[in-house]
């Protein structure tokens, strides 16, 4: 044998006698013995964690590595017997080398958790903590796949729950924050979330006030599993404050949101800040600022369970300056065009109430109140902006006069939706020389109108027309007569919006008099 490879073998020697004997130290002190590592794990968790330990089966092996095996390991609050256990693992494998154990801070390499389920109790009353329990071990990463987080409120109603399919924390440090990342799928609208930032330390006497900040990404959202809307939604932003309130910033992207009522797609929008407060499980929409194509809304509001509720509601209050009527009109009705354009401003209260079964439509749902604004309204069909245009000519006087210009038309009223049906009240539709105010309703789906009001005219009825009519209409002038000048005639609506029936309320001509 060469002189090398004696040195190389003797080397290897001295090295296997040195690690026997610095095993065998640490195996005679206590500290490579199962049983004295499981009770330091459970000391160590009873006095960090401030929780009650419970291990199932506890396995340790030296070689080629060393490697603790857990099944069952179960960690309850003993001041909190009325939630379920803070931590549950059904199986954890902990690994690290050899040379690890003799290092002055316990060092491991991997935990792998299979099983992970982490209950956060509601937030406890303001109390004496208790006095902290540092400890120094690192591992270097965590990986925890199909993790379960659960979120209790305080007044009992099912809690918050997160599934984590894929769970990585890094450099993990019990006095420290660490740096975790996650993905998980959110169930509606269905779409997959990747989340990475801080998280902890760990708040051993209120585990909900454990701090947590980070970003995301919520990528290709189908909005197709709310019933009553459709489009491909993603959204991106920031989150910070503990488990239990937690602010969060953002921005959402629909290129082609759709409302099954009208089926026509529309790029939406969103900028918002919101808080989740976990001890109702509410969430509070501070604001939010939209924009649908060419028009800006903004809303603020909450999505929270009241009272005998099944579960919770969405409430905003939406307002509009300057919307666009054309861009409104196309999330709500079917037409392909437009009926009309122009400037738009509004308030609204926006309610959908909490789902009492999966298939009601969203439509269906919707409870709006409101009024609402329109100047400079023009039609878009050439037959009825003709007819306004005649309208207005007739209204003062001068049916003969040729029109220069389209009248601009302006509307103002109050509405409500309820079960798919829109009701107005004090409809009004302003146009140079007259003004019609109605009241009636508008049914989404069918389209049906049924509208009863008045038309009032500054010209009294025999102006407005010429030749034999005009005579013939100065018999009926005092019967349409309002006090000033001018006609008041009782009007109804019906049919539909693509067939429209206009016509003299007769039954309320002589009602007046």
């Amino acid at each position: 044998m060469s002189k090398k490879k004696s040195l190389f073998v003797i080397g290897g020697i001295l090295l296997a006698m040195l690690l026997a004997a610095g095993t065998a130290l640490w195996y005679e002190r206590g500290v490579l013995d199962s049983y004295v590592l499981r009770e330091k794990i459970e000391k160590v968790a009873r006095d960090r964690l401030h929780a009650d330990v419970e291990l199932a089966s506890f396995h340790v092996s030296f070689f080629p590595g060393f490697e603790v095996q857990v099944t069952g390991f179960v960690l309850r609050n003993p001041q909190r017997p009325d939630v379920p256990p803070t931590i549950e693992i059904r199986k954890f494998t902990a690994q690290a080398g050899l040379l690890a154990l003799f290092e002055r801070r316990p060092h491991l390499h991997a935990l792998h958790i299979q099983g992970l389920i982490v209950n956060i109790p509601p937030r406890q009353p303001n109390k004496e903590p208790r006095k902290p329990f540092h400890t120094n071990f690192l591992i270097d990463e965590i990986t925890a796949d199909n993790t379960t987080l659960n979120i209790f409120h305080k007044d009992g109603s099912p809690p918050m729950r997160f599934l984590l399919h894929k769970l990585r924390i890094n450099s993990f440090q019990p006095d420290n924050p660490a740096q975790f990342r996650a993905s998980l799928t959110n169930p509606k609208p269905v779409g997959e979330i990747q989340t990475q930032g801080q998280f902890g330390p760990w708040n051993p006497d209120d585990p909900s006030q454990t701090a947590v900040a980070g970003n995301y990404t919520f990528s290709n959202a189908d909005l197709g599993t709310i019933k009553g809307i459709s489009g491909t939604l993603s959204s991106k932003g920031s989150f910070d404050g503990v488990l239990d309130y937690i602010e969060v910033q953002g921005k959402t992207e629909t290129p082609n949101f759709e409302v099954n009522v009208s089926n026509h797609p529309m790029p939406l929008d969103t900028q918002f800040n919101a808080v989740v407060d976990g001890m109702n499980g509410n969430t509070v929409l501070n604001s939010i600022q939209i924009q649908l194509r060419d028009s800006y809304l903004i809303a603020r509001g909450d999505v929270a369970k009241g009272p005998r509720q099944p579960g919770r509601a969405v409430a905003l209050h939406v307002a509009a300056r300057s919307a666009r009527a054309q861009d409104l009109l196309r999330v709500a009705v079917k037409s392909d065009k437009p009926l009309l354009t122009g400037m738009v401003s509004m308030n609204t209260q926006f309610v959908i109430p909490s789902r009492r079964t999966n298939d009601t439509d969203i439509t269906n749902r919707l409870d709006l109140r409101g009024h609402f604004n329109i100047a400079s309204a023009h039609f878009t069909r050439n037959s009825i902006q003709k007819k306004i245009n005649a309208l207005s000519r007739r209204g003062l006087g001068h049916p003969n006069d040729p029109a220069d210009s389209d009248a601009a038309s302006a509307f103002t009223g109050a509405f409500t939706l309820k079960n798919g049906i829109v009701k107005f009240s004090r409809l009004t539709f302003k146009v140079s020389g007259a003004v019609v105010l109605l009241n009636g309703t508008y049914n989404l789906d069918t389209e049906a109108l049924n509208f009863r009001g008045t038309l009032s005219l500054e010209a009294k009825l025999s102006q407005t027309t010429t030749g034999m009519k005009s005579l013939l209409l100065k018999l009926v002038n005092p019967v349409f007569e309002k006090k000033n000048a001018g006609a008041v005639l009782p009007i109804k609506i019906t049919g539909t919006r693509e067939k429209p029936s206009f016509g003299l309320d007769l039954g309320r001509v002589f009602a007046k008099k």
